[in-house]
């Protein structure tokens, strides 16, 4: 009776970690918030259009770096024929911490407008990705840290 208890403890300790995952691609269970979880320096890994996967190299791109700050700033860093355009970012979570959005700083100095959120399918320690399908293209972006 007693092995019955505690097998039957831990298929449903089992059912209850396995619906806990926040994100699509996990992590299970995390000791860390997805605040700690999302700063970094990231780079692009793989780049998806219409679940497609697209270099970056054909369009011209060398380097698509993120850094998101504790804060909620960050850069971007986007490399086009040994050229670097560097903007200043801001970045939050919706209430659920499911979703995503940015605005980023134009060369002007004047905020963009917030990006729609996006959805964030995996955010690990060295993981970052997200879906962006708020355009007539969905766009899927791993990224990895440096």
């Amino acid at each position: 009776m007693k092995y019955k208890i505690i097998t039957l403890s831990i298929i449903a300790l089992s059912i209850v970690l396995a619906s806990c995952s926040k994100y699509e691609d996990g992590p299970m269970i995390s000791f860390s918030s997805p605040e700690k979880r999302i700063v970094g320096d990231y780079t692009v890994d793989v780049y998806y259009i219409n679940e497609e996967v697209v270099s970056l190299a054909d369009m011209g791109i060398s380097e698509y770096r993120l850094v998101y700050n504790a804060d909620g700033t960050g850069k971007q860093y986007i490399t086009v024929i040994d050229h670097t355009n560097i903007s200043d970012l801001e970045w939050e979570f919706d209430e659920k911490k499911e979703n995503f959005r940015e605005r980023v700083k134009g060369q002007n100095d004047q905020w963009s407008n917030w990006s729609n959120y996006k959805t964030i399918i995996r955010l690990t320690k060295k993981e970052f990705w997200f879906i962006d399908d708020n355009s007539a293209e969905k766009t899927e972006i791993h990224l990895i840290e440096q």
